[in-house]
């Protein structure tokens, strides 16, 4: 058996893009977490667990906090920044950009990284 925690929607704006543009007018990205414990929870405590409150706040902090060229660097940066919870097996990360779909005109322009 094995436990594990899906956040999605988590949203943010930044800056993060390779145009200049994109650098100085921030963006609304969407994450969405898979994560995987290291191990069942053995009670009803939030100290044997992921705090997700926690963890949402942390994720939009480095969406907004932080400049990346690259959306994989980002996403890169939110999987070892979720691995760094000790009750974190592995994670998949998937984070939209939807302005670069709009300006593309299409749905969704996303990555996704799983470590």
């Amino acid at each position: 058996m094995s436990e594990a925690i899906e956040l999605t929607g988590i949203t943010e704006y930044g800056c993060h893009g390779v145009y200049p543009e994109e650098k100085l007018n921030k963006q609304l990205f969407v994450v969405d977490l898979q994560l995987q414990l290291v191990s069942l929870t053995r009670n009803d405590s939030i100290e044997n667990t992921v705090d997700y409150a926690q963890l949402v706040d942390s994720v939009r902090s480095l969406i907004s906090d932080q400049e990346f060229d690259l959306i994989e660097t980002l996403a890169e940066s939110i999987a070892d920044h979720c691995l760094a919870n000790k009750f974190v097996a592995s994670v998949v990360v998937k984070l939209h950009k939807p302005a670069a779909a709009k300006s593309l005109g299409i749905d969704d322009v996303s990555v996704v990284v799983k470590k």
